[in-house]
């Protein structure tokens, strides 16, 4: 079922391929991920276990798989389609209207290596140095970066922790714009705290940037990791008027573990945003390579049957964040997470003698990603990254409760 709404709980029951990725997940050994290549597992000692950056344990789509080792087997790694293959622009283009009903223009497209480039180059392309460009904390670190790194000025809107979840404050951000803030950057679905956007919110954001003339950047590269009971909304796809001043970036690499093989797009809704783009050098941007081109259009056209799969595997695991949390850590306050495999918790309770990260580290030897890099809204929180086994992720917990207990004085 490639739309959105699925029930997951439900999907590939009695389908052998499944059972077959959900045993490797399960089978996942810490002392095999210590010695793959990836950072993840790398940065720190074979005493820790890793929750930190967003890359899950899992294995690839056996439809990726073999797209690469196709290339492989037959030692087809030479020059590629330059800047984008026909076929991978078409690609998108399908997948966007079969999973989230966005009709887009082929033509609008721009390839990337990563989203990151497009959140720097659209601050550098759309405003000038001392002008205003909006963040709303707490973000994914290289958005703070972007601002900070080009000599615009942080704009910075905190998201309001309301009852169940975390929320825009619009009034707020009303009350912060000025006839120089040029650039809103938007993180939809939102990292770290994990909301999938209501249609009503993202109507409301944009009536402001309407009203204020701003260039939207939209980050939607973790749209396909949405849980039931939610909807990924392209911010982009709420009217002609907000998609002219729209550039949304998206890739397949989050949702179908594929950070090793970065090949990203920048989907513009006019011209008046694609023209300073188009007048870079040529290769500024780059674009994406043979191996990425094959991997990202296998995991569209042949991948969902995995990505359901591992989006009932993380349903199973938020839950027993929830519950283990709940049960053995109530002073961590944790607003579960409508989309993504991130979990931001809220440490502040705990009365902790340094930050959470600096904290479970030493004293559980579990590695999260340190709060205050989210913005300085971000003390005495940390992310967790619950993409990974279900004794894993219960090991990641249970040095941490035990850590909070002989914190507490408990046994």
């Amino acid at each position: 079922m490639s739309q959105q709404g699925r029930d997951p709980t439900v999907a590939g029951a009695g389908d052998p391929a499944s059972a077959e990725l959900r045993r490797a997940i399960d089978a996942l050994s810490p002392a095999d991920l210590h010695r793959s290549a990836r950072i993840k597992w790398r940065l720190f000692g074979e005493d820790v276990l890793p929750a930190w950056v967003a890359d899950m344990d899992f294995p690839v789509a056996p439809a990726v798989h073999g797209a690469i080792r196709g290339l492989l087997d037959r030692h087809d790694l030479g020059y590629h389609h330059v800047p984008l293959s026909r076929r991978l622009r078409e690609t998108l283009v399908s997948r966007m209207a079969e999973r989230f009903g966005w009709e887009i223009d082929g033509r609008s497209i721009l390839p990337l290596v990563n989203v990151l480039q497009g959140l720097d180059a659209t601050v550098l392309l759309h405003s000038r140095a001392g002008e205003g460009v909006v963040v709303q904390t707490p973000i994914y670190p290289p958005f703070l970066k972007a601002v900070a790194g080009s000599g615009r000025r942080l704009v910075e809107n905190a998201l309001l922790r309301g009852p169940q979840r975390f929320e825009m404050d619009l009034e707020g951000l009303r009350g912060r714009l000025d006839a120089d803030t040029r650039v809103l950057l938007f993180c939809n679905p939102h990292n770290p705290t994990g909301r999938a956007f209501e249609r009503s919110e993202l109507e409301a954001l944009a009536d402001i940037a309407l009203e204020h003339d701003l260039v939207v950047v939209s980050d939607e590269i973790h749209a396909d990791l949405v849980f039931p009971g939610h909807r990924h909304v392209p911010f982009a796809a709420l009217g002609p008027e907000i998609a002219e001043r729209t550039i949304t970036l998206t890739a397949a690499t989050k949702a179908f573990n594929l950070a090793g093989l970065p090949c990203a797009f920048a989907i513009f809704g006019s011209d008046r945003l694609r023209q300073p783009f188009d007048a870079l050098p040529p290769h500024v941007l780059g674009h994406c390579g043979i191996l990425d081109d094959a991997a990202t259009i296998a995991a569209w056209t042949e991948g969902q049957p995995w990505l359901d799969v591992v989006l009932d595997y993380l349903l199973e695991n938020r839950r027993l964040v929830e519950e283990t949390l709940a049960q053995e850590m109530p002073g961590i306050r944790f607003a579960p997470p409508e989309a993504t495999y991130l979990a931001w918790l809220d440490c502040r309770e705990l009365d902790l003698p340094d930050e959470p990260f600096d904290f479970f580290l030493r004293e559980a030897k579990v590695a999260f990603s340190r709060g205050t890099d989210f913005g300085a809204r971000g003390e005495g929180f940390a992310r967790l990254n619950f993409a990974t086994s279900k004794a894993i992720l219960s090991e990641i917990l249970e040095r941490m409760a035990s850590a909070v207990r002989r914190r507490s004085g408990g046994s």
